[in-house]
Protein backbone atom coordinates (compact mmCIF):
# COMPACT_ATOMS: atom_id res chain seq x y z
CA UNK A 1 0.00 0.00 0.00
CA UNK A 2 2.77 2.66 0.82
CA UNK A 3 4.28 1.29 -2.13
CA UNK A 4 1.35 2.43 -4.78
CA UNK A 5 0.83 5.85 -2.41
CA UNK A 6 4.28 6.81 -3.35
CA UNK A 7 3.78 5.58 -7.32
CA UNK A 8 0.75 7.98 -7.29
CA UNK A 9 2.49 10.48 -5.76
CA UNK A 10 4.57 10.65 -9.02
CA UNK A 11 2.39 10.66 -11.21
CA UNK A 12 4.41 13.65 -13.76
CA UNK A 13 5.65 10.59 -16.04
CA UNK A 14 4.30 12.04 -19.78
CA UNK A 15 4.80 8.94 -21.60
CA UNK A 16 3.46 9.19 -25.19
CA UNK A 17 0.60 7.18 -26.14
CA UNK A 18 2.52 5.21 -28.80
CA UNK A 19 5.09 3.47 -26.91
CA UNK A 20 4.04 -0.40 -26.85
CA UNK A 21 3.44 -2.14 -23.38
CA UNK A 22 3.99 -5.10 -21.63
CA UNK A 23 5.31 -8.47 -23.00
CA UNK A 24 6.04 -8.34 -26.71
CA UNK A 25 3.87 -9.70 -29.32
CA UNK A 26 5.02 -12.48 -30.79
CA UNK A 27 2.71 -11.55 -34.12
CA UNK A 28 3.34 -8.09 -34.33
CA UNK A 29 5.34 -6.71 -37.32
CA UNK A 30 8.41 -4.91 -36.99
CA UNK A 31 10.13 -4.69 -34.01
CA UNK A 32 9.14 -7.21 -30.39
CA UNK A 33 10.62 -4.29 -28.25
CA UNK A 34 11.47 -1.01 -27.56
CA UNK A 35 14.08 0.69 -25.31
CA UNK A 36 13.15 3.85 -23.22
CA UNK A 37 14.78 7.21 -22.77
CA UNK A 38 14.31 10.73 -22.00
CA UNK A 39 13.19 13.44 -24.16
CA UNK A 40 15.60 16.12 -24.51
CA UNK A 41 14.36 17.78 -21.63
CA UNK A 42 14.84 15.03 -18.74
CA UNK A 43 10.80 15.67 -18.61
CA UNK A 44 9.50 12.10 -20.25
CA UNK A 45 10.13 9.15 -21.87
CA UNK A 46 10.26 8.57 -25.34
CA UNK A 47 11.43 4.99 -26.80
CA UNK A 48 13.21 3.50 -29.67
CA UNK A 49 12.02 -0.17 -31.48
CA UNK A 50 15.12 -2.64 -30.85
CA UNK A 51 15.69 -5.84 -32.03
CA UNK A 52 17.75 -8.16 -30.14
CA UNK A 53 20.23 -10.75 -31.08
CA UNK A 54 19.49 -12.88 -28.03
CA UNK A 55 16.31 -14.54 -27.42
CA UNK A 56 16.66 -16.24 -23.78
CA UNK A 57 16.15 -14.39 -20.56
CA UNK A 58 19.77 -13.76 -19.31
CA UNK A 59 20.48 -12.68 -23.14
CA UNK A 60 18.11 -10.23 -22.99
CA UNK A 61 18.49 -8.59 -20.05
CA UNK A 62 22.39 -8.07 -20.67
CA UNK A 63 21.58 -6.65 -23.94
CA UNK A 64 18.78 -4.08 -22.69
CA UNK A 65 21.00 -3.31 -20.04
CA UNK A 66 23.59 -2.37 -22.64
CA UNK A 67 21.11 -0.52 -24.55
CA UNK A 68 20.22 1.76 -21.15
CA UNK A 69 23.28 2.72 -20.89
CA UNK A 70 24.08 4.10 -24.28
CA UNK A 71 23.36 7.11 -25.93
CA UNK A 72 19.97 6.43 -28.45
CA UNK A 73 20.20 6.69 -32.32
CA UNK A 74 18.00 9.96 -31.86
CA UNK A 75 20.39 12.66 -31.11
CA UNK A 76 17.59 14.48 -29.33
CA UNK A 77 17.01 12.03 -26.78
CA UNK A 78 19.24 11.23 -23.71
CA UNK A 79 20.32 7.98 -22.35
CA UNK A 80 18.49 6.65 -19.59
CA UNK A 81 21.56 6.25 -17.34
CA UNK A 82 24.14 8.69 -16.69
CA UNK A 83 27.46 8.41 -17.17
CA UNK A 84 28.31 9.05 -13.58
CA UNK A 85 26.18 5.88 -12.40
CA UNK A 86 27.50 2.62 -12.63
CA UNK A 87 26.08 -0.90 -12.89
CA UNK A 88 27.93 -3.21 -10.46
CA UNK A 89 25.99 -6.37 -11.35
CA UNK A 90 22.36 -7.73 -11.76
CA UNK A 91 20.43 -11.02 -10.82
CA UNK A 92 17.58 -13.31 -11.68
CA UNK A 93 15.61 -15.06 -8.56
CA UNK A 94 13.29 -17.54 -8.37
CA UNK A 95 10.18 -15.35 -7.97
CA UNK A 96 10.61 -14.35 -12.22
CA UNK A 97 12.38 -10.91 -10.74
CA UNK A 98 15.45 -9.34 -12.25
CA UNK A 99 17.81 -7.08 -9.75
CA UNK A 100 19.71 -4.66 -10.25
CA UNK A 101 22.10 -3.57 -8.05
CA UNK A 102 24.15 0.11 -8.66
CA UNK A 103 27.09 2.31 -7.08
CA UNK A 104 26.37 4.69 -4.16
CA UNK A 105 26.60 7.57 -7.30
CA UNK A 106 22.28 6.01 -7.91
CA UNK A 107 21.55 7.20 -4.77
CA UNK A 108 22.53 11.27 -5.78
CA UNK A 109 19.77 10.83 -8.07
CA UNK A 110 16.70 13.19 -6.90
CA UNK A 111 13.14 13.83 -7.49
CA UNK A 112 11.96 13.72 -11.12
CA UNK A 113 15.33 13.27 -12.93
CA UNK A 114 15.34 9.76 -10.71
CA UNK A 115 11.83 8.95 -11.21
CA UNK A 116 12.62 8.96 -15.44
CA UNK A 117 15.67 6.80 -14.84
CA UNK A 118 13.81 4.18 -12.78
CA UNK A 119 11.07 4.08 -15.08
CA UNK A 120 12.99 3.90 -18.00
CA UNK A 121 14.62 0.57 -16.99
CA UNK A 122 11.64 -0.74 -15.34
CA UNK A 123 9.46 -0.46 -18.47
CA UNK A 124 12.38 -1.62 -20.91
CA UNK A 125 13.23 -4.67 -18.80
CA UNK A 126 9.94 -6.04 -18.15
CA UNK A 127 9.36 -6.67 -21.76
CA UNK A 128 11.28 -9.64 -21.52
CA UNK A 129 9.60 -13.20 -21.23
CA UNK A 130 9.85 -14.39 -17.59
CA UNK A 131 10.80 -11.20 -16.08
CA UNK A 132 7.89 -9.82 -14.01
CA UNK A 133 9.15 -7.45 -11.29
CA UNK A 134 12.39 -4.92 -11.37
CA UNK A 135 14.10 -4.57 -7.37
CA UNK A 136 16.87 -1.74 -7.63
CA UNK A 137 19.69 -1.96 -5.21
CA UNK A 138 22.28 0.80 -4.02
CA UNK A 139 25.47 -0.60 -2.85
CA UNK A 140 23.47 -4.36 -2.14
CA UNK A 141 20.92 -2.65 -0.55
CA UNK A 142 16.99 -1.89 -1.65
CA UNK A 143 16.22 1.38 -3.05
CA UNK A 144 14.10 3.79 -0.73
CA UNK A 145 11.90 7.03 -1.22
CA UNK A 146 12.33 10.41 0.13
CA UNK A 147 10.28 8.95 3.27
CA UNK A 148 12.78 6.07 4.19
CA UNK A 149 10.28 3.70 2.70
CA UNK A 150 11.20 0.62 0.81
CA UNK A 151 10.67 0.50 -3.33
CA UNK A 152 10.95 -3.33 -3.98
CA UNK A 153 8.83 -5.44 -6.64
CA UNK A 154 8.42 -2.54 -9.85
CA UNK A 155 6.28 -3.28 -12.42
CA UNK A 156 5.51 -1.42 -15.68
CA UNK A 157 1.87 -0.65 -14.80
CA UNK A 158 3.61 1.18 -11.29
CA UNK A 159 4.60 4.07 -13.88
CA UNK A 160 1.17 5.61 -14.80
CA UNK A 161 0.79 7.52 -18.14
CA UNK A 162 -0.74 10.44 -17.68
CA UNK A 163 -0.75 14.25 -19.47
CA UNK A 164 -2.19 16.52 -17.44
CA UNK A 165 -0.03 15.11 -13.88
CA UNK A 166 1.73 17.52 -11.60
CA UNK A 167 4.23 16.74 -8.57
CA UNK A 168 5.90 19.15 -6.14
CA UNK A 169 9.90 19.43 -6.86
CA UNK A 170 12.47 21.25 -4.84
CA UNK A 171 14.93 23.52 -6.23
CA UNK A 172 18.58 24.71 -4.79
CA UNK A 173 18.72 28.30 -5.71
CA UNK A 174 21.83 30.69 -4.92
CA UNK A 175 21.18 34.56 -4.77
CA UNK A 176 23.75 37.15 -3.97
CA UNK A 177 23.86 38.06 -0.16
CA UNK A 178 23.43 41.36 1.07
CA UNK A 179 27.10 42.74 0.07
CA UNK A 180 26.46 41.56 -3.39
CA UNK A 181 29.92 39.60 -3.31
CA UNK A 182 28.80 35.99 -1.53
CA UNK A 183 25.86 33.76 -2.61
CA UNK A 184 23.22 32.41 -0.34
CA UNK A 185 21.71 29.25 -0.65
CA UNK A 186 17.82 28.49 -0.26
CA UNK A 187 14.83 26.10 -1.63
CA UNK A 188 11.82 26.81 -3.00
CA UNK A 189 9.33 24.43 -3.73
CA UNK A 190 7.68 24.14 -7.70
CA UNK A 191 4.49 22.50 -9.00
CA UNK A 192 6.02 20.58 -12.01
CA UNK A 193 3.87 19.42 -14.70
CA UNK A 194 6.01 17.89 -16.96
CA UNK A 195 5.81 20.55 -19.37
CA UNK A 196 9.42 22.57 -19.75
CA UNK A 197 12.62 21.43 -18.08
CA UNK A 198 13.86 21.82 -14.75
CA UNK A 199 16.54 23.51 -15.86
CA UNK A 200 14.53 26.21 -17.58
CA UNK A 201 12.63 26.60 -14.14
CA UNK A 202 15.90 26.90 -12.42
CA UNK A 203 16.73 30.04 -14.69
CA UNK A 204 13.20 31.38 -14.27
CA UNK A 205 13.37 31.25 -10.56
CA UNK A 206 17.01 32.86 -11.01
CA UNK A 207 15.49 36.03 -13.22
CA UNK A 208 12.42 36.42 -11.14
CA UNK A 209 14.44 36.73 -7.81
CA UNK A 210 14.41 35.81 -4.26
CA UNK A 211 11.71 35.90 -2.08
CA UNK A 212 13.66 36.04 1.04
CA UNK A 213 15.10 38.74 3.17
CA UNK A 214 18.32 39.55 3.41
CA UNK A 215 19.29 38.28 -0.20
CA UNK A 216 20.03 40.14 -3.53
CA UNK A 217 19.07 39.10 -7.26
CA UNK A 218 22.04 38.28 -9.21
CA UNK A 219 20.16 38.98 -12.84
CA UNK A 220 19.67 41.98 -14.36
CA UNK A 221 16.10 42.96 -15.71
CA UNK A 222 15.49 42.31 -19.14
CA UNK A 223 17.48 39.01 -19.02
CA UNK A 224 15.85 36.00 -21.69
CA UNK A 225 16.96 32.68 -21.73
CA UNK A 226 16.57 31.49 -25.25
CA UNK A 227 17.88 28.21 -25.12
CA UNK A 228 19.16 25.74 -23.00
CA UNK A 229 20.42 22.26 -23.77
CA UNK A 230 22.50 19.51 -21.69
CA UNK A 231 24.75 16.98 -23.26
CA UNK A 232 27.63 14.51 -21.32
CA UNK A 233 26.91 16.67 -17.95
CA UNK A 234 27.39 20.15 -19.30
CA UNK A 235 24.36 22.43 -19.50
CA UNK A 236 25.15 25.30 -22.18
CA UNK A 237 22.75 28.19 -21.48
CA UNK A 238 21.98 30.64 -24.14
CA UNK A 239 20.92 34.28 -22.67
CA UNK A 240 20.58 37.51 -24.61
CA UNK A 241 23.15 40.64 -24.12
CA UNK A 242 21.24 41.86 -20.99
CA UNK A 243 22.77 39.24 -18.98
CA UNK A 244 26.06 41.35 -19.63
CA UNK A 245 24.90 44.16 -18.02
CA UNK A 246 25.98 44.99 -14.34
CA UNK A 247 23.45 44.53 -11.40
CA UNK A 248 24.01 47.17 -9.07
CA UNK A 249 25.88 46.19 -5.72
CA UNK A 250 26.64 42.44 -7.13
CA UNK A 251 29.62 41.30 -8.63
CA UNK A 252 30.17 39.66 -11.93
CA UNK A 253 31.14 36.66 -10.12
CA UNK A 254 28.18 36.53 -7.89
CA UNK A 255 25.64 36.71 -10.50
CA UNK A 256 27.67 34.02 -13.00
CA UNK A 257 28.11 31.05 -9.79
CA UNK A 258 24.43 32.11 -8.97
CA UNK A 259 23.25 30.43 -12.57
CA UNK A 260 26.44 27.68 -12.24
CA UNK A 261 25.53 26.64 -8.50
CA UNK A 262 21.69 26.85 -9.12
CA UNK A 263 22.01 24.73 -12.16
CA UNK A 264 24.69 21.78 -10.64
CA UNK A 265 22.48 21.58 -8.12
CA UNK A 266 20.13 18.94 -10.33
CA UNK A 267 22.05 15.63 -10.55
CA UNK A 268 24.13 14.62 -13.93
CA UNK A 269 25.27 18.24 -14.34
CA UNK A 270 28.66 19.28 -13.83
CA UNK A 271 29.06 21.95 -15.43
CA UNK A 272 27.45 25.40 -17.01
CA UNK A 273 28.37 26.92 -20.51
CA UNK A 274 27.40 30.14 -21.31
CA UNK A 275 26.22 31.60 -24.77
CA UNK A 276 25.12 35.49 -25.61
CA UNK A 277 22.47 35.27 -28.47
CA UNK A 278 24.16 32.06 -29.54
CA UNK A 279 27.83 33.16 -29.30
CA UNK A 280 30.78 33.05 -27.12
CA UNK A 281 31.79 35.64 -25.41
CA UNK A 282 35.20 35.90 -24.39
CA UNK A 283 34.79 38.20 -21.05
CA UNK A 284 32.06 38.48 -18.62
CA UNK A 285 31.80 43.03 -17.99
CA UNK A 286 35.52 42.58 -18.77
CA UNK A 287 35.86 41.38 -15.60
CA UNK A 288 35.95 37.53 -15.59
CA UNK A 289 37.08 34.61 -17.99
CA UNK A 290 33.81 33.55 -20.25
CA UNK A 291 34.85 31.20 -22.69
CA UNK A 292 35.10 28.02 -21.17
CA UNK A 293 32.58 25.90 -19.07
CA UNK A 294 32.18 26.49 -15.11
CA UNK A 295 32.57 24.56 -12.49
CA UNK A 296 30.72 24.98 -9.29
CA UNK A 297 32.27 27.88 -6.65
CA UNK A 298 32.19 26.33 -3.21
CA UNK A 299 34.24 29.20 -2.00
CA UNK A 300 31.56 32.04 -3.01
CA UNK A 301 29.05 30.48 -0.82
CA UNK A 302 28.70 32.31 2.10
CA UNK A 303 29.28 30.21 5.33
CA UNK A 304 26.49 29.97 7.78
CA UNK A 305 27.18 31.48 11.08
Amino acid sequence: MKKLLFILLILMLLIPAGCSKGKPDEDSGGSKYSVYYLDSKTSALVSESYNPSGTGKEELAREFIDMLQKDPENVVYRKALPDNVKIIEYSFSEDDRLTINFDASYGELKGIPEVLVRAAFVKTLSQIPGVEYITFNINGQPLTDSNGELIILMTDEDFIESTGAKTNYKLILYFANEDGNKLKETSTGIVYSGTGSIEEMVISQLINGPTKIGMRATIPDGTTLLNLTVKEGICQVDFNEKLLEAVPEVTPEATVYSIVNSLTEIPNINKVQFLINGAVVDTFRDALPFSGPFERNLDIIETRQ
